[in-house]
């Protein structure tokens, strides 16, 4: 009778105890959030040049947890600045959803997104919408 009580309670606190969330786990991200993150992007190159992005590459969707438990979106990925003469390097960069955004460029960026506590979203490459809004500003 004793380990039938200990079997119920054993059963009871499994039942009751919340599965950690893996980092493989990603749920869908709202087209309003992707939408927003494109546009700053995308206004942040056009308004504060140089450097003027010639090309993007490596552009995705990710968020992170913030120390009050919300989501905090972020848009990360590489540009390729224009160049006269010489070679122009790869250079990442992160834009932030905050209250409205941020954007940071360089070794920050990297930071930002080399996080073992991002979780990426499945979306894909983004690249070609980066670009393709930059375009139409331009």
């Amino acid at each position: 009778m004793r380990y039938l009580a200990v079997l119920f309670a054993t059963l009871v606190l499994a039942g009751c105890s919340k599965a950690p969330v893996t980092r493989s786990e990603s749920q869908a991200v709202s087209p309003t959030v992707v939408q927003f993150l494109l546009t700053a992007a995308a206004s942040d190159f056009h308004n504060h040049r140089p450097p003027d992005p010639v090309r993007f590459r490596d552009v995705r969707l990710g968020h992170f947890m913030t120390p009050s438990g919300e989501e905090q979106y972020m848009l990360c990925g590489q540009f390729l600045p224009a160049q006269e003469g010489g070679k122009a390097e790869w250079t990442p960069f992160a834009t932030i959803k905050t209250s409205g955004y941020e954007q940071w460029i360089g070794a920050q960026a990297a930071g930002f997104c080399q996080r073992s506590s991002v979780i990426w979203d499945k979306e894909g490459d983004l690249s070609t919408s980066l670009q393709s809004r930059l375009d139409s500003l331009r």
